[in-house]
């Protein structure tokens, strides 16, 4: 029998670092607690065009046949006797372990959030919720949109300003442009965390008249006045609010427990992907607390990272992100940038936003590792240039891609 490795997660990141494990040398199980996979770009669309892409597939079937898959929630992570318990009671030894649990809306850390996203729907937590808004965008006659973030903390840093864009796009569409204050809010001191991705995306919102609030942090919403409120004093009331809720690490109990920081994220190397102290451990995707992106191309090459250091060989994390966005009206860009380069600033284009679109029928195939010699070539060629030797650092917000 080859080395066992456990897999606890079975999103991008786990899936196809499953899919590309040797099985002449690894004997490969993957725990997850739901048997469905969910392709989370999808509920973007979902809820501003009202489009049904197929967003859900089986997670078993999208694995290779020496993979075993097991549908069950881990509960317990013992990093020192190498042991996983879920919640049927089973016990999972291992000899490497991969944590690729990503991430989970916690709204209850801001009064308010809940009861708003249960009436107006959001686009980051699940289908149903996706539909919700969906609903509520089509419900609405004019007034104030509020779109935003509560935390800094977010699945792919684009989507709150796709949010905005596609919404914007949709009341002009509708007729209701002149009904309707847009208003982006964020805890960042600009739009875009990103300076330079920031010089793209910000003159797009003020020539569609979208409003800017920075260093909004949320405090609180009151539902009874419709009224979102920060912690440094400011105020917006709305008719629809749109509002990206907190996120959380998985709630599974670690041992030892201070692998994870305040908001259960494992504390992971940011270039070799091992989880803080422990040989043979590794966090992949949203539940890691790497200083780059929270998205579906980071959890990729991620997987992949660590599939190449499973095998004995050398590698290094590059923090290399590739996010796609939409700036709505057909046109669309990347953010491109990794540990050592800035941001690319990158202009958007038809042909960008063509490729964001073909991403849903790509990444079915790319889940299963036949194409990698193309992402491969892909990511060579699209790679953002190393920061100046000089002494000069990358803003410091590059990270924030």
């Amino acid at each position: 029998m080859g080395e066992r490795v456990v897999i606890v997660g079975g999103g991008a990141g786990g899936t196809i670092l499953a899919n590309s494990l040797d099985p002449k040398r690894f004997d490969v199980t993957v725990l997850a607690s739901s048997p469905v996979h969910l392709f989370q770009p999808a509920l973007l669309y979902v809820a501003f065009t009202g489009a049904h892409p197929r967003a859900t597939r089986d997670e078993h079937r999208l694995l290779r046949r020496h993979v075993r898959f097991v549908q069950d929630a881990a509960t317990k992570v013992d990093l020192t006797d190498k042991v996983v318990t879920t919640s049927s009671g089973a016990r999972f030894g291992y000899d490497a372990i991969v944590v690729a649990t990503g991430m989970a809306p916690d709204p209850s850390q801001i009064p308010g959030l809940a009861e708003v996203d249960a009436r107006f729907g959001d686009y980051h937590t699940d289908l149903a919720q996706a539909e919700k808004l969906w609903s509520s965008l089509q419900a609405f006659n004019g007034g104030t949109i509020a779109v935003g973030q509560a935390s800094p903390i977010v699945k792919c840093p684009p989507s709150p300003l796709e949010g905005a864009f596609l919404a914007e796009e949709l009341v002009t569409r509708r007729g209701l442009r002149e009904k309707t204050r847009m208003v982006f809010f964020t805890p960042y001191p600009r739009a875009y965390p990103s300076a330079p991705m920031n010089e793209v995306v910000e003159p797009i919102m003020r020539a569609r008249g979208i409003e800017i609030m920075e260093f909004f942090d949320v405090d609180r919403i009151e539902p009874e006045t419709r009224t979102i409120r920060s912690i440094e004093g400011d105020e917006i009331v709305y008719d629809l609010p749109i509002v990206i809720p907190p996120f959380v690490g998985a709630d599974i109990t670690y041992e030892p427990c201070d692998v994870v920081n305040e908001d259960r994220f494992l504390i992971t190397d940011k270039e070799t992907l091992q989880i803080k102290g422990v040989d043979r451990a590794f966090a992949i995707g949203d539940g890691s607390n790497l200083p780059t992106s929270k998205a579906g191309v980071g959890a990729h090459l991620e997987a992949k990272a660590v599939a190449t250091a499973l095998a004995g060989r050398p590698v290094r994390f590059t923090g290399r992100t590739h996010c796609p966005f939409d700036v709505g009206y057909g046109r669309g860009t990347f953010v491109i940038g990794s540990y050592d380069a800035p941001v690319v600033k990158a202009r958007p284009s038809r042909v960008k936003r063509l490729m964001k679109m073909a991403f849903e029928w790509i990444y079915w195939i790319s889940l299963s590792g036949v194409i990698e010699p193309v992402f491969t070539v892909y990511f060579k060629l699209t790679a953002p240039k190393p920061a100046p030797a000089s002494g000069s650092v990358p803003d410091s917000s590059s990270s924030l891609t």
